[in-house]
């Protein structure tokens, strides 16, 4: 009995000692949730927002400063003299710049030749000048050059394209919008007029020029495309030399592929070729407003090409309307912009200042309406 009583009590004196190790480690367990509110340490940190602080240094300061907020005699680089487009705003900046700011616009001609635009460069401190409006094809030749006369305070702008990665401001031309409504528009009315006939689309300009392409080669295409897209395209050929190029360039290129019939010429001057060399292979043609052969998209529209645009028997209907007016100026007031202190005279990248471009065409622009641009642009005296 006693044995048993004894052997009763050690069981209960085991089981005590047991139960209370266990509720022993039970408060033990919260100790966990102490470390857990060190996680909201992250969100302390979330809210730092150092990054959108660090924004407005996107257009990064420039080093230089300009010699003179008044600029007097400003250097005017135009790619080649022979084009329309470029005598008019040659022509409007001397006038624009002497009219509102006293002062004197030298022009220099680029005779789109590399070479020829690389000497023009060495001008303009040779010359003296306290400004330069730009339009050069090849900058890493003239890049110390461009180096050393911002070092002299002497004020640089380029036209068309950015200059390499010199930082320079950029006027250039909202061409972009104007290539795409053109193929856009060019897609759609050959459809309609020849819906058993594929597309098949090609440009002439300069394959290799980055401005070029982004401007105009691409979003010709992209246009095309988003009327058809089973378009085929033979791609942008290089006329780079010019009008007699042009021509042969056509004249090959519609005895290999006579199936072509969407053509983006991609200035005036080319297209000059590019139509003699279709009229030479019995192409270019519209019966009264019907598209025959092709149909032809230049650029630069000038009083030439306005005879032909509104001519109801030729493929020439579209063109894009570079105003020499609005760009002449805003090239001078991009100068005066710079050497005021108002745009700096380098930033990463670089600032760019568009001026509009217009979709002169057959279809949606009446020839009244074509005429007056011209006369207002180019003073021309169109009825």
């Amino acid at each position: 009995m006693k044995k048993n009583l004894f052997v009763l009590v050690a069981m209960l004196v085991l089981a005590s000692l047991v139960l209370s190790a266990c509720g022993g480690a039970a408060p033990a367990a919260p100790a966990a949730p102490t470390v857990a509110p060190a996680a909201p340490a992250e969100p302390t940190a979330a809210p730092a927002p150092a990054e959108p602080t660090a924004a407005p240094a996107a257009p990064a300061a420039t080093e230089y400063k300009p010699a003179t907020d008044k600029p007097m005699k400003i250097a005017f680089f135009v790619s080649d003299m022979t084009n329309v487009f470029h005598q008019g705003q040659a022509t409007e900046a001397q006038k624009y710049a002497k009219d509102k700011y006293g002062a004197e616009v030298f022009i220099f001609d680029g005779k789109s030749d590399s070479a020829t635009m690389t000497a023009n460069v060495d001008q303009i401190m040779a010359q003296g000048m306290d400004g330069a409006t730009l339009h050069i094809w090849d900058y890493e030749t003239v890049a110390p050059a461009v180096k050393e006369m911002l070092g002299k305070g002497i004020v640089l702008t380029s036209f068309f394209s950015p200059l390499g990665d010199s930082g320079i401001p950029v006027a250039r031309s909202d061409e972009k919008g104007v290539s795409f409504a053109m193929g856009a528009e060019m897609a759609t009315k050959w459809k309609e007029a020849n819906p058993d006939k594929p597309i098949v689309m090609v440009q002439l300009g300069w394959p290799n020029h980055t401005e070029v392409k982004s401007g105009r080669t691409d979003p010709f295409v992209e246009g095309v495309l988003s009327v058809d897209p089973t378009a085929t395209d033979l791609g942008c050929q290089d006329a780079s030399k010019g009008a007699d190029a042009a021509k042969q360039i056509i004249k090959d290129l519609v005895t290999q592929h006579p199936e072509v019939n969407l053509i983006y010429s991609e200035a005036s001057n080319l297209t000059v070729g590019t139509m003699a060399g279709l009229v030479e292979a019995g192409r270019g043609k519209y019966d009264n407003g019907k598209p025959l052969t092709e149909i032809v998209a230049s650029v630069d529209f000038d009083e030439s090409e306005y005879k032909q645009v509104y001519d109801p028997n030729s493929s020439l209907k579209f063109s894009m309307g570079l105003p020499p007016i609005e760009t002449g100026q805003g090239r001078i007031d991009l100068i005066m912009d710079v050497a005021s202190g108002k745009i700096p005279m380098t930033s990463q990248p670089a600032q760019e200042e568009f001026y509009k471009a217009y979709d002169v065409n057959y279809y949606t622009m009446p020839q009244a309406d074509a005429a007056a641009w011209l006369n207002k642009q180019f003073g021309t005296n169109l009825q």
